[in-house]
């Protein structure tokens, strides 16, 4: 019998050094196909290159965007997180962008932490087809 898991994962508790706490997910191929669509314009330009017509064809990608939709896809939570006066920092899709692009330390553990749910879902993957 093969299982399939159909429901959302819900994300995995990270503790960071220093304290606080990151809930991450890996992106789903649905969550991919949805970013993509929302971020990348294909373009054409009919051109005359040595006497010869050609269609020349491109993709344009707001990579801004597409890094906002999927750093707040993938941050799903965090907990204990403070500014510089001790203010709470609210885990909001603003936050999540000035904190990976403002702090290497946070982006840098979201990266590596990443990297090691995607490792997991293929082992467990390469291990679910060999049973």
């Amino acid at each position: 019998m093969t299982v399939f898991e159909l429901e959302e994962k819900p994300g995995v508790w990270f503790d960071m050094e220093g304290g606080g706490r990151v809930q991450l997910r890996a992106l789903s191929a649905e969550d991919l196909r949805s970013i993509r669509a929302r971020t990348v314009t294909k373009q054409a330009q009919i051109v005359k290159v040595d006497g010869v017509v050609t269609r020349v064809t491109w993709e344009d990608v707001d990579e801004e965007l597409q890094n906002r939709l999927f750093w707040d896809r993938c941050i799903v939570a965090w907990e204990r997180f403070t500014d510089a006066q001790g203010n709470p920092i609210a885990c909001t899709t603003e936050n999540k962008a000035l904190l990976m692009t403002r702090s290497a330390k946070f982006a840098r553990f979201i990266g590596e932490k990443l990297r090691e749910l995607a490792d997991d879902d293929a082992m467990r993957a390469e291990a679910a087809e060999k049973n």
